[in-house]
């Protein structure tokens, strides 16, 4: 499987084929390089409001980590689970009707948050996909 690395200046993913990378916004509209998406067969940046993807972000030692589990309904606990550099913990949820994944990891102080959404219209993904396992097991943080 032939994938590219996006680098967003504060971490770097591998991209796998047909799957799109770009940074995120921020609470004030500002893109991010604390925040990367990574959807699915998505040929826009838009397309994160119509296809299945991950989002990803990066809290720093100096950024307040603040668990967003509670605010999701269908809450369904993990175990937590080694995958590429990082055990993983985390859970399923619906939000807004839509299902997740939600994954966190501690590392040095930072924590990153990835946010699978499973299913969106006909598009689908979920964690046990090759593609997905292949995003989560390459990310690392840019010193």
């Amino acid at each position: 499987m032939s994938h590219g690395q996006f680098d967003s200046g504060i971490m770097k993913i591998a991209v796998p084929e047909g799957w799109m990378a770009f940074c995120g916004i921020d609470s004030e509209c500002r893109t991010t390089q604390k925040k990367v998406h990574i959807f699915k067969d998505a040929k826009l940046e838009t397309d994160i409001f119509t296809h299945a993807g991950i989002t990803i972000c990066f809290f720093g030692k100096e950024d307040n980590y603040l668990s967003p589990k509670f605010f999701y309904d269908n809450i369904a606990d993990m175990e937590p689970f080694p995958l590429g550099a990082y055990t993983w913990n985390g859970y399923t949820c619906t939000s807004f009707g839509y299902p997740y994944t939600m994954l966190e990891t501690n590392h040095d102080g930072c924590v990153f948050q990835v946010m699978i959404l499973m299913k969106n219209g006909e598009h689908e993904i979920s964690l046990a996909d090759a593609d997905v396992q292949t995003i989560l097991t390459s990310l690392s943080q840019i010193n």
